[in-house]
């Protein structure tokens, strides 16, 4: 018979927290918001990048999306640490996109922007579960079973602005190197040194975390 690992006592223990905040328990809610925090902030961060950088805090966000979780947790119908982290990127859509109503002064529901919203948090959620992500993490961290994706999203909440920027505009936006460079105010040739050596410096986190 197979001893359960570090990742199956992981999946358990999510499992069980979310019974338990289902269930109405306070404590059991707050540790599980306390393990996605990371995941939110970088998601938010990502989400803001082409709407009001610098007009909103990521942190803050966060903090906007756990406090609505606890308003709602009995709307949550699913049981997994995957399904748990959709449905908290739902709230935070919800909460981007009332924030940039705010900022460009209308309190107008735009369907374009509540949608462009939804891909860029989709596109940075799927970065996180994607082959790259993959080829960060140990065969015990893989994603599909595990949650292997918080830990590489607090891995890029503790990178340096530059390498974090760099990683998202490129592997999460698309941009080409030449835009990146644009984008960042520096050389095409600069931003390539970047990219390489941030990934490079998130693989080693993943390393020392795994």
């Amino acid at each position: 018979m197979m001893e359960p690992t570090r990742t199956d006592a992981s999946s358990n223990r999510t499992s069980q927290l979310i019974a338990a905040a289902q269930s109405g328990d306070p404590d059991a809610l707050g540790e599980l918001l306390n393990h996605y925090r990371k995941y939110v902030v970088f998601l938010a961060r990502t989400g803001l990048h082409h709407h009001m950088q610098g007009k909103a805090d990521p942190s803050d966000l966060a903090q906007e999306v756990c406090l609505a979780a606890h308003g709602n947790i009995a709307d949550f119908r699913g049981n997994s640490a995957e399904e748990f982290a959709g449905w908290l990127r739902g709230i935070l859509s919800n909460v981007l996109a009332m924030h940039v109503r705010k900022y460009l002064g209308t309190q107008k529901r735009d369907p374009r922007l509540e949608q462009n919203l939804n891909a860029s948090l989709a596109s940075a959620s799927g970065f996180l579960q994607s082959h790259i992500a993959a080829d960060m993490t140990s065969p015990s961290q893989h994603f599909a079973r595990n949650e292997a994706f918080l830990e590489l999203a607090a891995a890029l909440e503790a990178l340096p602005e530059d390498y974090r920027q760099v990683i998202v505009l490129r592997n999460i936006e698309g941009m080409a190197f030449a835009d990146v460079a644009q984008a960042m105010g520096k050389t095409v040739n600069s931003v390539e040194k970047l990219w390489v050596r941030g990934l490079a410096k998130l693989k080693t986190a993943m390393g020392e975390r795994g």
